[in-house]
């Protein structure tokens, strides 16, 4: 009967393990898709010649050189605050390291 309870706790304690992975890879999944959106958007709505950054990234950038990225990137942190602390800024930075890795990749 022990072997039989530990192996249902290895069970258990495997399938745990199994979700979380699935669950993160799933997360992960969803903010690519979010990444693709923000630039699209950021493309078709905004006129961007820039299909690689996102609009919360752009807004980030400009928030000092024009006035309505700056009011853009107020409205879009305090929209994605309850989930990420300076949202435009971490957004800026990841467009940034996504160029970055792609350079590196194509040995430039």
């Amino acid at each position: 009967m022990e072997y039989l309870t530990s192996l249902w706790n290895s069970l258990i304690s495997a399938s745990k393990a199994f979700l979380y992975a699935a669950w993160r890879e799933v997360l992960h999944y969803v903010v690519h898709i979010g990444d693709a959106l923000s630039q699209l958007i950021n493309v078709v709505v905004f006129f961007s010649d820039n299909p690689n950054e996102s609009v919360s990234g752009r807004a980030w950038r400009l928030r000092t050189k024009y006035r309505f990225w700056g009011i853009l990137k107020v409205v879009i942190d305090f929209v994605a605050s309850p989930l990420e602390e300076d949202h435009c800024e971490m957004s800026h930075k990841g467009d940034v390291s996504r160029a970055a890795k792609l350079l590196r990749e194509q040995g430039t």
